[in-house]
């Protein structure tokens, strides 16, 4: 497992502090408490960059900022960590990382940044890798946690390298874009720092299209923390004044809306493999369900949001649709009713659905993505042919606040097939006690402090077992 790197995240941070305060008592610059570092504060001390490193003479010193990190920092991390970002801070300039170096390496060490949930466990490896996979290499891992013991040196300025393009972030070749028509007013200081709203947007389409492209265009970056996108084919939405239903909790605000996928800031473009289109119909409307997070401590505006669109009119060779397997959704609950009980630890909700004969030739797996809520904390999706078992998709380390669609990474022929018959067996494990930092914030945010009995539901403190599966469809 590439977390690995260090036996001991607590160790790592004491290390941290001791390499980057050096023999000298009185040397601040650099350190930072275990807490710090755990926790993501900011060093009190670590404000003035030591531009040659711990020692006289170590601005060759490998690694550092100019050569080895700011690379890394560019390919990454800055998409987020940027001024206006999402993120609370930025990383795209040696003084701005100097002084998050140990708090960085502490969270990149854990596997908690850059922020990817589909894992590789022992019981689930999937079975072709996934698009875009965010995850830091175990050599850069180890190259990050060095420059940060040893007090992150800069480099000699002659020495850096060029800088890599940072990750393409827009769709190419869009055709239709629509924004929102209004604003959003976010408060700031408030008992809560999260909100969820729901947007709907007519994408102006004619005809029944086929859409191969997808993105969010975020209006206030520092605002948007993640999208979860549907389609409402009812046009439900369009009644909403000015596009927007305020309080729409994790779900789209409609009934019957088809969940097309999930989008987190640095997030590239939803593309559908080569062949596979979604067919939007005549009508037709996009809701993003917007989870603003504003910890500026100041009221927030969101406006300008808006979603790209790539289409074309041509039937494409794979129709590619979405089906919502779990509860709620298709299949069934193998041990009914869906009940976590107050201070429950390791419960477990189990779905299985059994694929019907569609009279389809052909059907595959393009896409997953697990849809759980704040009691959470792990979800496995597998396959069952016979005796055969293939696991889909695992996030063993759920986040509520880290959502997104993962893309297998092969053309169309390669993906995983489903046949009539098949079993989609769908595991939640559930953790409904205060040990769990997912049940202490919506019980915070309800103006409880004991933790309740859960059902299945919409409600902050209801939950869900479900999972999106993207399908290409071979409709002759």
């Amino acid at each position: 497992m590439m977390f690995h790197v260090r036996s001991s995240i607590a160790s790592l941070a004491v290390a941290l502090a001791v390499s980057c305060a050096g023999d000298d008592p009185s040397a601040t610059q650099g350190s930072a408490s275990t807490s710090d570092a755990a926790t993501g504060d900011a060093p009190a001390s670590a404000t003035e960059p030591a531009t040659t490193g711990a020692d006289t003479g170590a601005a060759a010193a490998r690694p550092n900022w100019v050569q080895d990190i700011a690379p890394l920092m560019t390919t990454h991390c800055v998409s987020c960590h940027i001024e206006g970002g999402i993120a609370p801070f930025a990383l795209d300039t040696y003084e701005a990382a100097y002084q998050w170096a140990p708090a960085a390496a502490v969270q990149i060490s854990a596997g908690l940044m850059p922020p990817w949930h589909a894992i590789e466990t022992e019981e689930c490896q999937p079975p072709l890798a996934f698009k875009h996979d965010a995850r830091l290499a175990p050599e850069q891992i180890t190259m990050f946690i060095d420059w940060a013991i040893a007090n992150a040196p800069e480099g000699e300025p002659a020495d850096a390298v060029p800088l890599p393009d940072p990750p393409a972030v827009d769709l190419v070749d869009t055709t239709a874009t629509a924004t929102m028509s209004g604003s959003i007013e976010v408060p700031g200081g408030a008992s809560t720092l999260d909100y969820f709203h729901c947007l709907s947007f007519d994408p102006g389409q004619t005809s029944d299209v086929y859409v191969d492209g997808l993105q969010v265009i975020p209006g206030n970056r520092e605002l948007v923390h993640h999208v979860l996108m549907f389609v409402d084919e009812s046009a439900e939405s369009a009644d909403w004044e000015g596009g927007v239903l305020e309080d729409c909790n994790g779900g789209s605000g409609v009934s019957g809306a088809l969940l097309i996928g999930g989008w987190v800031p640095g997030g590239l473009p939803i593309e559908t493999p080569a062949e596979v289109a979604m067919r939007l119909p005549v009508g037709a409307r996009i809701i993003f369900n917007m989870h603003y997070h504003n910890a500026t401590g100041a009221p927030q505006t969101d406006q300008g949001t808006g979603v790209a669109l790539r289409w074309s009119t041509t039937l494409p060779r794979y129709v590619g649709t979405f089906q919502l397997v779990g509860a709620p959704g298709a299949g069934d609950l193998l041990d009914a009713p869906f009940f976590i009980p107050a201070g429950a630890d390791g419960h477990i909700e189990r779905m299985r659905y059994v694929v019907p004969d569609l009279g389809l030739p052909e059907l595959r797996l393009f896409a997953m993505s697990n849809h759980m809520h704040r009691v959470g904390v792990d979800m496995k999706v597998t396959l069952q042919r016979g005796d055969d078992v293939t696991c889909l998709l695992q996030t063993p380390r759920w986040d509520f606040n880290w959502q997104r669609q993962y893309l297998y990474d092969a053309e169309v022929e390669a993906l995983p097939e489903v046949l009539p018959g098949d079993i989609i067996d769908i595991r939640c494990t559930y953790d409904n006690t205060l040990a769990n930092p997912g049940v202490a914030e919506a019980l915070a945010e309800a103006g409880l402090d004991q933790p309740q009995d859960v059902l299945l539901g919409e409600e902050t403190l209801d939950e869900m077992c479900l999972a999106g599966i993207g399908v290409a469809v071979r409709p002759f």
